[in-house]
């Protein structure tokens, strides 16, 4: 199992002004065989911290590679969309015009890619991919679902973000569909609502709450991933 935790650091892009942090985050990846073809991806610039995490369709060494390619172009098109303060949708937008002329006809990749700034302000494209779950102050967990079709497979196709804000203390969730898709200790799928179920229960900091759900999972035949990002 491959684990990682970010604490977002300090940013400067002036002398005059010291960025604050933004967020807590906390990564698992959980390969279901050799390779993987879930991918993640979090990029700092000015006020506001770019994520990412999706999911090539098949498994093995070929969604691996595919995998490869994807988080290689999607530093860049991130990059790139940071410094000229782009939309989500057009981040995935550019990285969808990137694959399709090199994809097989049967492949493709569902993605989540959003920002969130130091106002808490929120916004995230979501290609056909898991939906992305906000658990609220109050306890309520919100869905942000998709905004448009899988990358890299349709022709002319489009996305649109959505906007909302995350306060204090409030966290987002990403998942990939191994842990939707996995079973519990019962045998029985889990799903998005017991994604849901286990956030919503969830206590503690960003380590916690990732341990709780990936815990939730007692087995699975798909790749793993999740993030877990809190506002400071």
């Amino acid at each position: 199992m491959s684990l990682t935790t970010q604490q977002i650091p300090l940013f400067t892009r002036r002398p005059s002004r010291v960025r604050r942090d933004i967020a807590d985050i906390h990564a698992v990846s959980r390969p279901a065989g050799i390779y993987t073809g879930d991918f993640y991806f979090t990029h700092r610039y000015d006020d506001r911290i770019w994520f990412a995490l999706g999911d090539v369709a098949g498994k093995g060494i070929n969604a691996a590679v595919v995998m490869a390619m994807i988080h290689e172009e999607l530093e860049h098109r991130i990059a790139a969309c940071a410094t000229t303060r782009c939309d989500p949708a057009e981040t995935l937008r550019r990285l969808d015009a990137f694959l399709r002329p090199l994809m097989p006809s049967n492949r493709f990749a569902t993605v989540v890619i959003g920002h969130l700034r130091e106002d808490g302000t929120l916004v995230i494209a979501n290609g056909g991919h898991c939906p992305a779950l906000i658990a609220r102050l109050d306890g309520a967990i919100e869905e942000i679902g998709s905004t448009g079709p899988v990358a890299g497979l349709l022709p002319a196709a489009r996305w649109s973000s959505v906007t909302t804000r995350l306060e204090r203390g409030e966290t987002l969730v990403l998942f990939s569909d191994g842990l939707s898709e996995g079973n519990d200790d019962d045998g029985c799928e889990v799903g998005v609502r017991g994604v849901r179920e286990v956030l919503s229960r969830a206590r503690g900091d960003v380590r916690a709450v990732s341990n709780s759900i990936m815990n939730a999972i007692a087995s699975s035949a798909d790749d793993q991933t999740l993030v877990v990002l809190r506002r400071v």
